[in-house]
C-alpha cells in the first residue's frame, strides 16, 4: 500500500475517507527505525509532504509544530510549551523500518519515539479546564438521515489493506467521512458516522479552524450519512456563533442542515505539554 499527501495543513486528506485516528505514547517496546534522518528543509517555500508505504515514512518541509501534530495525533490548540521556532523552522525527515512495518506503527509510536531522541524533547500529557465547544440538538429538531445497514464498509485504523477488488469491479464504499471543497468553502460527506465521530471531525483544525475540542451531548445513538457545506472564515469564528453570524458559517450550516449547532462551554481538554526540547543537529 502506497500513500503520498501534498498537505497544507497536513492532517487534511481531500478526496480519500478521512478517518480519526488515535496514537498511544511511545514505549521503548514499540520499536525503533533502523535508519532515520531528521534535517533542516532546504526549501522553506516547499510544499509540505507526507509518503508512507510499510517499511518506510518520508516526510518533506514539515514544521515541528505539524511533526507533532501529526505524530500525536492531536490539534494545535493541545500543544504546550511549543518553542517560538516550532512553527517557523522546517524539516526533511526520512526513515526506514524493518520490510512489513505497518505504516500506523510507523507513524504514530515510533515517529514519536524518533522526534523524542532528535530533539531531545522531555513532554507529559495532562487534563486542563480549557474552552470547547459542546455540539447539540437545535430547537428545529434534527434532520439527520439514518445510514442503512450494511450500506458501506467499517474502517478499522491500522490493519492490513484489503485484497484489491477484482478487474472490473468497484472498490468497497467506506464507513467514514470524505472531504472535498476548498479551505475556504469545504464539503464534508459522512457514510455511517455517529455524533461523536461528526464532533471530532469538525474540531480538526483543517475543517473549520474553531480551535477547541468538540463534544458530542446531542444524545443521537446510532449512525448517520452526512452531508455538510459552509464557508471558513477564521477571522470571525467567535462572533459567528451570534445572532450575526453570516448564513455560510459552520454554525449557521450545522442548524439549517443537519438541525444541530454548537454551544460554547468549558471543559477538560488533554494536552500535550513540551518541557524540554532542542533543536536537532545536523543527521
Amino acid at each position: 500500500m502506497f500513500r503520498a499527501i501534498c498537505v497544507t495543513a497536513l492532517l487534511a486528506v481531500v478526496g480519500q475517507i478521512i478517518v480519526a485516528k488515535t496514537h498511544a505514547q511511545a514505549t521503548s517496546t514499540d520499536g525503533e527505525f533502523e535508519v532515520s534522518s531528521v534535517r533542516p528543509s532546504n526549501d522553506a517555500q516547499g510544499t509540505a509532504l507526507v509518503q508512507a508505504t510499510p517499511g518506510r515514512l518520508t516526510l518533506s518541509h514539515i514544521s515541528l509544530q505539524r511533526l507533532l501534530v501529526f505524530a500525536y495525533g492531536i490539534q494545535d490548540y493541545q500543544l504546550v510549551g511549543e518553542p517560538s521556532w516550532g512553527k517557523s523552522s522546517q524539516y526533511d525527515l526520512i526513515a526506514k523500518a524493518s520490510t512489513g512495518t505497518s505504516v500506523a506503527k510507523m507513524e504514530g509510536p515510533m515517529l514519536q519515539a524518533l522526534l523524542e531522541d532528535r530533539f531531545k524533547m522531555k513532554l507529559h500529557r495532562e487534563t486542563r479546564a480549557l474552552p470547547l465547544y459542546e455540539l447539540l440538538v437545535a430547537k428545529s429538531g434534527p434532520k439527520l438521515h439514518p445510514s442503512e445497514k450494511g450500506s458501506c464498509t467499517p474502517y478499522v485504523t491500522g490493519s492490513q489493506p484489503a485484497i484489491a477488488p477484482a478487474p472490473g469491479e468497484p472498490q468497497p464504499l467506506y464507513c467514514g467521512f470524505h472531504r472535498t471543497g476548498s479551505d475556504v468553502s469545504p464539503i464534508l460527506n459522512g457514510k455511517g458516522v455517529s455524533m461523536d465521530e461528526l464532533a471530532t471531525n469538525l474540531a480538526r483544525s483543517y475543517n473549520t479552524a474553531l480551535g477547541r475540542n468538540i463534544i458530542d451531548k446531542t444524545g443521537l445513538p446510532g449512525t448517520f450519512d452526512i452531508h455538510l457545506t459552509w464557508t471558513n472564515d477564521p477571522g470571525s469564528m467567535e462572533a459567528a456563533s451570534s445572532s450575526t453570524a453570516d448564513d455560510a458559517s459552520i454554525f449557521a450550516a450545522l442548524q439549517e442542515q443537519l438541525g444541530l449547532k454548537l454551544q460554547a462551554a468549558r471543559g477538560p481538554v488533554e494536552v500535550l505539554v513540551i518541557d524540554h526540547i532542542e533543536e536537532p543537529s545536523q543527521n
